[in-house]
């Protein structure tokens, strides 16, 4: 019987040595984050090719990256603008957060104002029939609203709660704008809520809340 190689998307995370801090800092505590994209394709032998590395520098506010649910949007948005697929990117994105609260922890960076991380990500793009099969578990959550009708996504959102923003404003994190007080606004099961039009595009590609990864299927509403 033969063997099969599974190859599997990787992502690391590590605080770099050596590193010297600018004299002009932010005023806040924050992460600066270097991070580099590998894309290596596989065809049916088995047989590896590399593209380019991509990469991009970037920081965020420490507390933002380790403790605000408003993070795994900002670093989605990041690792899109790197052509990392969305239906890779939660165990990424889990992995990058997990490091930032462990080196935000250690005794030598409490007093930082800037934490430098470098993060490696290795995106596999051909897949062998089985690892194929297990990443099409992350397909049909994913994607699942590319296979539905205009009319059908239409129709989900709809069927979304509606709810006006009056006790304070509140920050819709897809697009980054406020909610203001007296607008309506949509609020999925989770509670969280959005501008109608932002969530609506957001299930274009994801099926999943864009703060809780709370997973939206026709049955929740």
């Amino acid at each position: 019987m033969s063997s099969t190689t599974i190859f599997h998307h990787r992502c690391e995370a590590w605080q770099p040595e050596n590193y010297i801090e600018p004299e002009i800092c932010s005023p806040y505590p924050e992460f600066l984050i270097e991070l580099y994209a590998n894309f290596e394709s596989i065809d049916v032998q088995g047989q590896i090719s590399t593209s380019p590395t991509k990469y991009k520098s970037f920081t965020m506010q420490r507390d933002l990256l380790i403790m605000n649910q408003n993070s795994w949007f900002i670093l989605s948005n990041n690792l899109s603008q790197m052509d990392v697929p969305f239906n890779v990117q939660p165990s990424m994105i889990q992995k990058i957060s997990t490091v930032a609260r462990e080196l935000a922890c250690e005794a030598d960076n409490m007093h930082r104002k800037t934490i430098p991380m470098m993060v490696v990500l290795t995106v596999i793009q051909g897949f062998d029939q089985e690892l194929e099969l297990s990443e099409a578990l992350w397909e049909s959550m994913d994607t699942w609203v590319n296979t539905r009708s205009v009319c059908g996504r239409k129709s989900l959102v709809e069927k979304l709660e509606k709810v006006k923003v009056e006790d304070f404003e509140t920050q819709c994190v897809i697009c980054m704008e406020d909610i203001l007080m007296g607008f309506e606004a949509t609020r999925l099961p989770c509670s969280h809520v959005y501008h109608e039009d932002c969530i609506m595009s957001w299930f274009k590609q994801s099926n999943l809340c864009p703060l809780c990864r709370f997973h939206m299927s026709i049955e929740c509403v």
